[in-house]
């Protein structure tokens, strides 16, 4: 066994379902929730992954087995909390990707990217002034992620002035159409049916493509999903 298979993680939850959010939506996913995340965004639906004490402790190799025992996948959607500030997330990837064909990265781009594969995909979901008092962080390491062609840009929109802060940061930072998805803040199937319908006109504008959350279409705001 690989020694960096001993190493330790924590771990919020690990569950499989289909990826709803990003590039990948629709694809039936392995979802490894690590554990701790000190952004602090005001809608966060993951709030219960915020104390880094919290969720339980795990080997990568006994999180690996217990996704595996779950079903077939052939993508692994490593999450958080925000998961690059997490100890040992750099070997985590390293072994996942000698495991899974694709490997999916959720974060806010709090911390550069720690390793770059032609099959590591980073979902960067830099943070709005609205959302944050870090929202600038989020920001800081775009140059590292947008280098990486396997990186797309994944913005969050909710109320006013979220949409202008939106339009102005990513032509502030001249971010490639091609690599930008404008996701509607949401909880509710009704809510994010309303805001979804406004930023379409929005995408057709700006060549951007709109990303759904499919899981709480389905299944509604809920873990393990």
């Amino acid at each position: 066994m690989s020694s960096r298979l001993t190493l330790g993680v924590r771990v919020s939850e690990a569950f499989f379902s289909l990826q709803g959010e990003g590039p990948s939506t629709g694809t039936p996913a392995h979802f490894l929730r690590l554990q701790g995340c000190d952004v602090g965004c005001r809608w966060c639906d993951t709030k219960y992954t915020w104390d880094a004490a919290g969720g339980r402790a795990s080997t990568i190799a006994s999180a690996f087995a217990q996704l595996r025992a779950l079903g077939d996948a052939s993508l692994l959607v490593v999450t958080g909390g925000e998961p690059l500030a997490h100890p040992n997330v750099a070997e985590l990837l390293a072994e996942a990707l000698e495991a899974w064909p694709r490997v999916e990265v959720e974060t806010s781009g709090l911390v550069p990217p720690p390793l770059r594969h032609e099959r590591l995909f980073y979902n960067h979901s830099p943070k709005l002034p609205s959302v944050t008092e870090r929202w600038a962080d989020t920001w800081r390491h775009l140059p590292a992620y947008t280098s990486d062609p396997n990186t797309t840009l994944k913005v969050v929109v909710g109320d006013d002035p979220d949409l202008a802060d939106a339009i102005g940061l990513l032509r502030e930072h001249q971010v490639p159409r091609g690599r930008v998805m404008i996701m509607p803040e949401g909880m509710t199937d009704a809510a994010l049916r309303e805001r979804a319908l406004q930023l379409a006109e929005v995408c057709k504008r700006e060549g951007w493509r709109l990303s759904t959350r499919l899981h709480v279409w389905l299944w509604g705001a809920k873990r393990g999903v």
